[in-house]
């Protein structure tokens, strides 16, 4: 993109083109040029700035993010610590916090996109100040794989008494 309006590049061209040799006072397309690559420069400063702000608020909302995930464990756990006094109890119950917004992933499928190999800075500080439980995750995972279906249980004991297995 062009930070110079329209009109202005008209008269840039004129004076690359058939005004190149004409001098005025103070104009000439030697000094047009220059100022034209000033702006240019000041242009690609403020797209670099713009680039870096923009990095700086990703990194703020993550850092937000993962600090109100410890919050919300922080008052999980005051809470419980609080079930026999009252009036901390009740100082609890008026803090209200917002839901955590899910984790954004890495959109592996988009073209010229790398796979990434870490994890979110939100992800990282949430694991960070939560210790991993691998014996409670596996338990959970043993107990969803090995539980039966309710339905199969039910079908089993009538299929049982059904008057064709009785004979």
């Amino acid at each position: 993109m062009n930070p110079q309006p329209s009109p202005v590049q008209a008269v840039l061209e004129l004076f690359q083109g058939p005004l190149a040799e004409v001098r005025f006072a103070d104009v000439d397309a030697a000094r047009l040029a220059d100022s034209a690559r000033v702006v240019d420069a000041a242009a690609a400063a403020v797209a670099e700035q713009e680039a870096q702000l923009s990095e700086l608020r990703q990194t703020l909302a993550d850092r937000q993010d993962a600090l109100l995930l410890l919050a919300q464990r922080a008052l999980a756990y005051a809470r419980v610590y609080a079930e026999h006094d009252e009036s901390l109890s009740e100082q609890l119950s008026r803090i209200t916090l917002p839901r955590a917004s899910k984790p954004r992933k890495a959109n592996s499928k988009a073209p010229g996109a790398e796979p990434s190999a870490t994890l979110e800075p939100a992800a990282e500080a949430a694991e960070a100040a939560e210790p991993a439980a691998p014996e409670v995750e596996a338990d959970a995972e043993a107990a969803a794989v090995e539980a039966p279906a309710p339905r199969k249980g039910k079908r089993r004991a009538s299929e049982a008494h059904s008057p064709e297995n009785t004979a």
